[in-house]
């Protein structure tokens, strides 16, 4: 009577043996739908939330954070949905393609960034062109045969870069100290000195977004703010386009090309274009923040469980170095890993030998302004009451600014809840990282649109790193 459905379940088995993961234990088999389900239905909420305040807080983006939140939080906890064997995929695709047409007409109806230089009676028309023919790609990959995808997803790279592109000449300086820090952290290893022992100066004349003691005669007293892996990739978009945005740019077209490529067929095709249209994805592209560095490492890391293994730890390992709060990956990192007792200990020297030998190099030279610069100075980062986040939202009220350690018992929570309940394969690992960032963020003193940026990322990489079950053949 069930042989159909034991047919299915046993071929998924073999499918995660060939892809070198155990078989898969009760919670991961329960149901392999709902993983994929709700991180698409939290990428888009998410997505659009942002796109109501530019990532500050509104009573009504504080409603959509809750929304995306609780959805991951069922993608990775929920209770299972029926398996519907012979429409799941489509239904999948058909989420995704109603996803993009919201993400595009958000993108057609609103700026894509804020700092556009724009002249002429048609000033988006070239960037409008450019959209319709990444929505026309984008559709012919989630409707077209197997073998579209093979031209389709590299065609959707290029027009995303052109989009890229577009925006980086119409908005060619922004005011935000971040591209600052990488402009001239950039130069200043160029020159052969040490970036975190500078100072850069205080564009925005007042010291109110920066920690006590940090600002004295217009200058910021702290050296580069991010972690090595960061400055090397913003100095490899300065030497070679003059910009380091173009490296951020980059960065992105191969995040969504892993994504694409780690299970291939129109689920991850979907989920690149999914994350390629993010309607913010253009401000954060514009505003120069390095999240597409840490988006296209994470990427790697999937991208390498799935298809190359052996260079896991190593890749892995940078993913670690390139961001300061990529500790919590750490014990997720379990969820990657077939047999975590057998191969814990090899994983982890390979891991921490990589992110040392990336970071030790700039750290030795002078480990006092290393720490200062890229430790202390977050430490020490001033509580902000613009933040999309619970604490925010909470002082901005009225009452007192609450503990420092909230978001660290939050992450807690995400974490052991992903550790007990979160498929351990390389989804359920991408959709254990989205709920940990998730909480980490909406209970922490700053979180702009960036930071959550890179939530939508991770829950499109969820959904493309998802292995479905092949539909069972009939009873005879």
């Amino acid at each position: 009577m069930f042989r159909g459905a034991d047919d299915g379940a046993r071929a998924w088995s073999i499918s995660r043996r060939m892809d070198g993961l155990p078989s898969p234990t009760a919670r991961d088999s329960v149901d392999p739908w709902r993983l994929p389900l709700f991180c698409l239905a939290a990428a888009v909420v998410l997505a659009l939330t942002l796109q109501l305040s530019n990532g500050t807080l509104l009573d009504t983006s504080l409603r959509g954070l809750t929304l995306a939140l609780g959805l991951a939080l069922l993608a990775v906890v929920g209770p299972g949905v029926s398996r519907p064997w012979t429409w799941g995929e489509a239904a999948l695709a058909l989420g995704l393609g109603v996803g993009l047409l919201l993400q595009l007409q958000a993108l057609l109806t609103d700026y894509p960034s804020s700092a556009l230089r724009l002249q002429g009676p048609w000033p988006f028309a070239l960037f409008h062109e450019r959209l319709a023919a990444a929505a026309l790609v984008s559709g012919a990959l989630l409707a077209g045969p197997n073998w579209l995808r093979k031209v389709g997803v590299p065609a959707l790279l290029g027009v995303y870069l052109l989009l890229g592109l577009w925006i980086l000449r119409h908005a060619p300086s922004p005011h935000i100290d971040v591209l600052v820090f990488q402009v001239q952290g950039a130069d200043e290893l160029l020159r052969g000195q040490n970036p975190y022992a500078m100072t850069f100066p205080n564009i925005y004349g007042h010291g109110h977004w920066y920690g006590e003691g940090l600002v004295r005669d217009g200058r910021l007293l702290f050296g580069f703010p991010y972690p090595p892996l960061s400055l090397m990739f913003a100095t490899l978009g300065r030497a070679l386009a003059t910009d380091p945005r173009h490296a951020q740019l980059v960065a992105t077209a191969l995040a969504a090309g892993l994504m694409a490529w780690t299970r291939g067929g129109r689920l991850g095709a979907g989920a690149a274009a999914l994350y390629l249209l993010t309607p913010r994805g253009f401000f954060v592209l514009e505003q120069s923040w390095t999240e597409p560095f840490l988006v296209l490492l994470l990427s790697a890391t999937v991208f390498c469980a799935v298809r190359f293994p052996r260079a896991l730890p190593y890749v892995f390992g940078l993913t670690l170095a390139i961001k300061q709060h990529t500790v919590f990956l750490l014990p997720l990192a379990l969820l990657l890993l077939p047999e975590p007792r057998q191969q814990l200990w090899s994983f982890l020297w390979r891991t921490g030998a990589t992110a040392l030998a990336v970071s030790l190099p700039f750290a030795l030279p002078d480990p006092k302004a290393f720490f200062h610069s890229v430790v202390a100075l977050h430490i020490h980062q001033p509580f902000r009451v613009d933040s999309l986040s619970y604490l925010a939202a909470w002082v901005a009220k009225g009452h007192p600014t609450p503990p420092l350690w909230i978001p660290f018992a939050a992450v807690a929570a995400a974490l052991g809840l992903s550790l007990w309940r979160a498929p351990r394969t390389p989804a359920g690992f991408a959709a254990a990282t989205a709920l940990t960032y998730a909480t980490f963020f909406a209970f922490n003193k700053q979180a702009f649109c960036n930071y959550y940026y890179f939530v939508v990322a991770t829950l499109c990489l969820a959904v493309a790193a998802t292995r479905l079950p092949s539909a069972p053949t009939p009873a005879r």
